[in-house]
């Protein structure tokens, strides 16, 4: 039997982007920007290194409901109320809101290689025009999406990808998906307001 020694000058440490980890995308038709902000945080921490379910999961969960998700200014009160309970787990997550036209805020998120997202409030018929898409009788007043650094599939390579948390229910929809040409008009009907979130140190 052949014996392979090996050092540790032959060892390759593995990153966080060599993995393709899929974090779930939570469905809800009343907490879209905290269910996209959820998502991030994640994704955000993994690359990181930092993200290990448990207990933060439990914070991350009351971004699902719609009091604490339902709108661009509640996920604003709970990062705030939640940032040093954030810190103290290990997660050196920051965030700032900003009115910034639609292609700037891609190209920031691009340019932070996993370290950085944005959540969009966005007019929901602009990206699901087909009727009764919503499944609420109407538009949805307080849709939003993700935009993360992410891969579609194992395969692929990391790009812009758009995180959906109501696809609609017609079941053509993509709750992950590349950045539609119809992104930056949703956005616009929303005053380009959005809510960016970086690892400390990838403002």
């Amino acid at each position: 039997m052949e014996v392979i020694a090996v050092s540790r000058e032959d060892v390759v440490l593995q990153r966080p982007e060599d993995v393709h980890f899929l974090v779930h995308v939570f469905h809800t038709p009343t907490a879209c920007p905290g269910a996209a902000t959820a998502y991030l945080l994640r994704r955000i921490a993994y690359r990181a290194g930092a993200y290990a379910p448990g207990i933060q999961e439990q914070i991350f969960h009351e971004l699902h409901t719609s009091r604490e998700g339902g709108t661009i200014e509640k996920v604003q009160l709970w990062f705030t109320s939640r940032s040093a309970s954030l810190s103290e787990l290990g997660y050196r997550l920051q965030f700032r809101r900003v009115s910034t036209p639609t292609p700037a805020i891609l190209d920031w998120v691009r340019a932070g290689r996993g370290y950085r997202g944005a959540m969009l409030p966005t007019a929901y018929r602009k990206l699901h025009p087909a009727a009764g898409a919503s499944g609420t009788g109407g538009d949805m007043a307080y849709h939003a999406v993700g935009i993360t650094i992410d891969r579609l599939t194992a395969q692929a390579e990391e790009d812009l990808v758009m995180i959906d948390p109501w696809p609609g229910v017609h079941g053509d929809g993509l709750e992950r998906s590349k950045v539609p040409p119809e992104l930056e008009a949703a956005h616009r009907e929303k005053a380009f307001q959005a809510l960016v979130y970086y690892w400390a140190g990838w403002s």
